[in-house]
């Protein structure tokens, strides 16, 4: 039997700390959950969203001992309420990556002067099919450079030359540690399915 847990607040008002598939941990409290997500406020207020089959065993029973809502609640509806953001800074996203269990996705791009990083926009990333799907599976990293690759910053400087960017737009994915999964470019053929499966593949492959 699955059952949904729903609150505006915290459930139990009580911290705890929770462990992903990797072995990474985090001090939260939950707030819901159902058969397929898990909703945790972490100390600091924030919430966030992301698969249950992220967590460890030990913690999916937890969940799954839990009293299920009492009839006279309304229920809420099981789909999730993670929203996918581009982040700017990497130690931002490998922090969520880390909570989330999910790869992150590097983008080299400059959407201001480079015509196939518009194209790349255009076809997958402003997609509604895009986001909904990043939502679920990824953590977004843009790296956004000026005119001919000039880097805008530093630790874009540094990326750049670590990643062997010299091309654009370039974009690679990569889990929690830094570990590179894949690489990957513009393509005529490419639309948010196609990145999908592209993302599936080197998830799956790592």
């Amino acid at each position: 039997m699955c059952y949904l847990f729903f609150a505006t607040q915290s459930l139990h008002a009580e911290y705890r700390i929770w462990t992903n598939s990797t072995g990474a941990t985090i001090d939260a409290d939950l707030v819901k959950a159902d058969s397929e997500n898990v909703t945790l406020k972490l100390r600091n207020g924030k919430l966030s969203t992301f698969p249950q089959v992220k967590l460890s065993e030990i913690d999916r029973a937890f969940i799954k001992s839990l009293p299920p809502p009492s009839t006279d609640i309304p229920q809420a509806s099981a789909t999730s309420d993670r929203k996918a953001k581009w982040l700017t800074k990497l130690e931002k996203a490998q922090e969520e990556s880390k909570l989330t269990g999910l790869p992150v996705l590097i983008l080299f791009t400059g959407t201001s002067w480079c015509s196939y990083c518009v194209k790349l926009e255009d076809a997958v990333f402003s997609q509604k099919t895009f986001k909904k799907y990043a939502n679920e599976k990824l953590v977004l990293l843009l790296l956004d450079f000026g005119p001919g690759g000039t880097a805008k910053s530093k630790d874009h400087e540094t990326l750049q030359s670590e990643y062997g960017v010299t091309g654009f737009p370039t974009y690679f994915l990569i889990d929690a540690s830094g570990k590179k999964l894949a690489k990957g470019g513009y393509s005529d053929k490419i639309n948010p399915e196609v990145f999908a499966e592209w993302v599936n593949q080197a998830s799956t492959a790592k």
